[in-house]
């Protein structure tokens, strides 16, 4: 029973003919997920360039982050590691390297990502990613040999990323990228292509700062809303929309918490519900962030749970 789910999550989220799924967009980070995706405005972690470069461009100390996450019960993993390196008005470079598999080791995707990204002045950043796909399956797996569909068990490809970030107003920042610009073929087929599909992301975040300012409500919210933001974004892949939204909320100045909210309209429609949480722990000098997040799906995956820990160290 084991083997055949294997077999029917690898026909229906890898294989072209069930709707080109290669590469899916699934985000990357637990303090991303907690926010419902909606990242592309904000970027301002170890996670940035997953979602717009350009924020590496308001990035001003050394980030090294880790994410592990698990979809469909365990059986589905990603592990992925990044770090970025600011040089003053030069801007600020990124490397990261992010490992899908699933737990009988068939099939892997690996996506290797530079980035660089600079803020041209205090209101705009630009960046860009320049990123390899590859993808392997087990030629010795029984499966995969006795499958007519495999004309070779790899493949890689090169595409790239651009983004931009504009903070018109202290508490405003407005967000857009677009992903996979070079179309990279990932076919491990003669007889059908397998082509990453753009992905374009846009959104904005308001920091309720502003709103603190205003506030009769007591010292309490006040300094809530201090240290809170909402985020919405809208994205179109592969011909269905998504929109996100977040809201995050910290404490005080070592507890946060999240929630976030999703939906998918297209060939398939289905909502999402979110939550994460952050918690920092000083280390000399350095800050440790340890963050969680959580999704719960409807539609077809009502019964998928994807969970997501992290860690990002800034130094």
């Amino acid at each position: 029973m084991k083997h055949t789910l294997h077999i029917i999550l690898l026909i229906t989220l890898f294989f072209p003919t069930a709707g080109s799924a290669t590469f899916n967009d699934i985000g990357v980070g637990a303090r991303p997920l907690g926010l419902g995706g909606a990242f592309v405005a904000l970027a301002d972690d170890s996670n940035a360039a997953s979602y717009n470069a350009a924020g590496l461009g308001y990035i001003d100390a050394i980030q090294i982050g880790a994410t592990r996450a698990q979809r469909f019960n365990g059986l589905i993993t990603y592990n992925s590691v990044s770090g970025i390196i600011p040089f003053g008005r030069i801007g600020s470079l990124g490397a990261s390297l992010g490992i899908l598999a699933e737990d009988s080791e068939i099939y892997q995707e690996q996506v290797i990502r530079i980035s660089y990204g600079n803020a041209l002045f205090k209101q705009l950043a630009i960046g860009a990613n320049l990123k390899l796909f590859g993808t392997s399956f087990d030629a010795a797996n029984e499966f995969v040999l006795e499958n007519p569909y495999f004309a070779q068990t790899s493949s890689s490809a090169v595409s790239f990323d651009l983004g931009v970030i504009t903070k018109p107003f202290q508490s405003l920042s407005l967000g857009a990228s677009v992903e996979n610009l070079l179309p990279a073929n990932m076919s491990i087929s003669d007889t059908h292509t397998d082509v990453v599909p753009l992905n374009i992301r846009a959104g904005l975040v308001y920091r309720l700062a502003s709103i603190a300012e205003m506030s009769a409500q007591g010292e309490t919210v006040s300094n809530l809303l201090k240290e809170s933001l909402g985020t919405v974004e809208i994205a179109s892949r592969n011909g269905e929309i998504y929109i996100r939204t977040g809201i995050e909320i910290w404490l005080n100045k070592a507890i946060a918490i999240r929630g976030g909210y999703g939906a998918k309209n297209g060939a398939s429609t289905a909502t999402t519900l979110n939550f994460g949480g952050s918690a920092k722990i000083p280390i000399s000098n350095t800050n440790l962030q340890l963050d969680y997040g959580i999704q719960l799906l409807s539609g077809d995956f009502q019964n998928n749970t994807t969970q997501r820990f992290s860690l990002n160290l800034i130094l």
